[in-house]
């Protein structure tokens, strides 16, 4: 038995949740002009989403993507 197959049967979070937390948090960061962190949420997101969290996975890819070119527009407002 995978440690998703165990989850699955408890009723718990996936066992990808953990990573899936950090990309959303890193994606957060992302927006206060650390575009480094978009990038290492998108790579967070995907191991939460190969992990089993496949809905919450996408979900940070996308909002880490958005943050890292969200994080630019905002660095061009504080700056200029």
């Amino acid at each position: 038995m995978t440690e998703r197959d165990a989850a699955r049967e408890t009723g718990g979070p996936p066992p990808g949740r953990s990573w899936t937390v950090a990309a959303l948090v890193l994606a957060g960061l992302g927006l206060a002009m650390f575009p480094l962190g978009g990038l290492v949420g998108v790579v967070c997101g995907a191991i939460g989403r190969s992990k089993g969290d496949r809905t919450l996975g996408v979900v940070a890819i996308v909002a880490s993507i958005v943050s890292f070119f969200a994080s630019f527009v905002v660095a061009a407002w504080v700056i200029g």
